[in-house]
């Protein structure tokens, strides 16, 4: 927590640099989860955006300015699965999605080609569009590169549905998916990491709505360590990992993992986050991303954004205005605003009295 005050409004990249190193800083920074929605910034549709490393950065580019938020970056999730043999389908106007299943059966695995990050043309995308990005941006506002978690990873190859039967029927078979979506996934984060870019880890698929703790000490834990512990060997800094749902049960495992952040989705208590991990991890949520941002109007979202700040302002390791899951594509600018504009108004330390 911070609490000296600023005369001066630090840059994005200066902020998150004193919050991470545990030094004071001017106010909690904002981080709005904007993905496609940047396509709306330039008037490009979704499908274009993704195919095209220019303007997917020139429309991030555009999106930063726009708003004015703490944190850029690309999505590797989708790249590394085509990377791995999957089939990518990229709709004109909605978000991509992976078509077919790539592990039918576990002797599926015997002919999976380890993905090459140097050569393949959807990462290849990725990571030129981060280059941009770097060049532009770089000097201002920290770039990042979001990856799936091995856990999710293995059951988008293997089917959710399949792969949750598995983890009981199959475990010896569950391990090895994981252990390959692990050595890809560090293949890429490697990559990244050369250029000079963050990484964050999504897990959605380890939600407390769809396996137990005891699950996911067992499977998913083990190789976000293990993947967390590949980001900081290779030089990285220790990335924020989202994992969808209730996650109350497995917070401490989470802060386990070596992530430097937790992020929260919106349904929890930010206060009890505080009480459980918040000397261990920097807390990152919990904007209501459909009621609020997509559905709401703008006092909706500095409701949200109050709530938050009342909640989890004075984490002791910090804390992070961020959307409790993805941002939808249409969500309309003004919220956006709202939720910069809040940030600005209530989240500089000291905080505003009007909070409480």
């Amino acid at each position: 927590m911070s609490t000296t005050k600023f005369k001066n409004e630090m840059t994005p990249k200066e902020r998150i640099a004193a919050l991470q190193e545990g030094k004071p800083y001017d106010r909690v920074p904002c981080n709005p989860s904007l993905s496609a929605h940047a396509a709306r910034v330039t008037g490009i549709t979704v499908a274009e955006y993704h195919l095209s490393a220019e303007k997917m950065a020139e429309a991030q580019i555009a999106a930063y300015k726009t708003y004015g938020h703490d944190f850029v970056g690309v999505s590797a999730i989708l790249g590394i699965v085509h990377a791995m043999g999957g089939h990518v389908e990229y709709p004109q106007q909605s978000s991509p999605y992976i078509a077919g299943q790539l592990v039918k059966k576990y002797s599926d695995l015997h002919h999976l080609q380890p993905l090459n990050a140097e050569k393949n043309e959807h990462l290849l995308l990725i990571f030129r569009a981060a280059e941009i990005l770097l060049d532009e941006l770089g000097n201002e506002v920290p770039v990042s590169i979001g990856v799936r978690a091995p856990f999710s990873t293995a059951a988008t190859l293997r089917g959710v549905e399949l792969f949750m039967r598995d983890l009981y029927s199959q475990p010896e078979l569950v391990h090895r998916l994981l252990q390959f979506a692990l050595d890809n996934t560090i293949a890429v984060i490697k990559k990244a990491l050369n250029l000079g870019v963050a990484v964050s880890i999504s897990d959605p698929v380890a939600s407390g709505s769809l396996i137990s703790a005891t699950h996911y000490r067992e499977y998913a834990f083990p190789y976000a360590k293990k993947l967390i512990d590949a980001i900081k060997a290779a030089g990285g800094s220790s990335p924020t990992l989202h994992i969808c749902g209730n996650t109350k049960k497995i917070w401490q495992a989470m802060a386990d993992t070596g992530a430097g952040a937790l992020s929260i989705e919106d349904k929890i208590d930010l206060s009890e986050v505080k009480r459980a991990v918040g000397d261990r991890v920097i807390i990152a949520g919990n904007i209501r991303p459909s009621e609020a941002m997509y559905q709401g109007k703008p006092e909706d979202v500095v409701a949200d954004v109050k709530q938050g700040l009342r909640q989890a302002f004075d984490n002791p390791k910090g804390y992070i205005v961020q959307l409790g899951c993805g941002l939808p594509i249409d969500t309309p600018p003004e919220n956006i605003h709202a939720l910069v504009g809040a940030v600005r108004k209530y989240g500089q330390y000291p905080l505003n009295p009007e909070l409480f």
